[in-house]
């Protein structure tokens, strides 16, 4: 075989390696860009959605402070790195999702603008009570707050910063009491069934040490999530992460008719290993050894 020959066949290979990650990465891509929870957190599909549920999520007591001390340019300032930040992690305008999509087909490229145009939109709609075309403040266009803190602000600005820290305080002793921390093993707990029969009844038994298992790869304690490399699994396909078909008993056990089951579902997820992503700890996915031990 000659030089030639060789170096045809590894840029061959090397191409076909290329392709399946890309295919790989296109279809988590995909995934989240079409379904409309992320780690247990719904999405909102377009803006007036969004607006809809920042206006749930913003207490009666901060919407009379907003309403009473904060000009449209204000709200935008103070918010930029709270609940601004909140909607771009937890809404996926960094990783992903169905809203992104939404913002990124009417030109809106970068996450902070997203979550501006978001903020900015509410002001006007739920604190101001406009009338008026929410979709209209959308414009491809970066800068739409400048992150300041005056003086006026500084209160406010300051009791967020003070809620924040004792929330994270308060989460670092949960995680650390549920066995969550950084480097440690996860044991993947099927909160949305087995893909196979063998799977069921490795759950079932207890056999706990067959069970998939990830490393927590970084730790997010704002929004109470973990990120988890998928290291260990005992089926080829890997683990479902999401199911839009789920069939629940009276009690809410996941049921599957393990003889009809299709594994290239439009509306199932696989988490391969290899595969990194963040989950709420809430989520149900993962469990600890020291909670496994716990059941023993």
């Amino acid at each position: 075989m000659t030089n030639k020959t060789t170096t045809l066949i590894f840029v061959a290979l090397l191409l076909c390696v290329s392709s399946a990650a890309q295919e790989k990465v296109s279809f988590q891509r995909d995934y989240r860009y079409h379904v409309d929870r992320i780690d247990g957190i719904y999405i909102p599909k377009d803006i007036d959605e969004a607006i809809d549920s920042l206006d749930v999520i913003i207490s009666p007591e901060d919407k009379r402070y907003i309403t009473d001390s904060l000009s449209l340019e204000d709200f935008g300032a103070v918010c930029h790195h709270s609940l601004g930040m909140w909607i771009r992690n937890n809404w996926g305008l960094w990783g992903g999702s169905r809203l992104q999509r939404y913002f990124l087909d009417k030109k809106v490229i970068h996450p902070d603008d997203m979550s501006g145009v978001i903020l900015k939109a509410y002001y006007k709609k739920k604190i101001q009570g406009l009338d008026y075309s929410t979709e209209e403040d959308i414009v491809p266009s970066s800068g739409n707050f400048i992150v300041k803190k005056s003086n006026p602000l500084k209160r406010f600005w300051l009791r967020l910063k003070q809620n924040m820290s004792e929330d994270v305080r308060e989460t670092r002793r949960e995680f650390k009491e549920k066995g969550y921390t950084k480097g440690k093993t996860v044991y993947f707990q099927y909160p949305l069934g087995c893909s196979t029969a063998e799977e069921q009844k490795i759950w079932l038994d207890e056999n706990y040490d067959q069970l998939p298992k990830g490393k927590i790869t970084d730790i997010d304690y704002s929004w109470k999530r973990m990120k988890v490399k998928l290291t260990d699994t005992f089926s080829p396909y890997g683990i479902i992460i999401f199911d839009g078909n789920i069939i629940e008993d009276e009690v809410g056990n996941v049921k599957r008719d393990f003889d009809h089951f299709v594994i290239n579902n439009p509306n199932r997820f696989y988490m391969q290993k290899g595969d990194e992503l963040w989950f709420d700890i809430y989520s149900g996915f993962w469990g600890s050894v020291k909670q496994l031990e716990k059941k023993k």
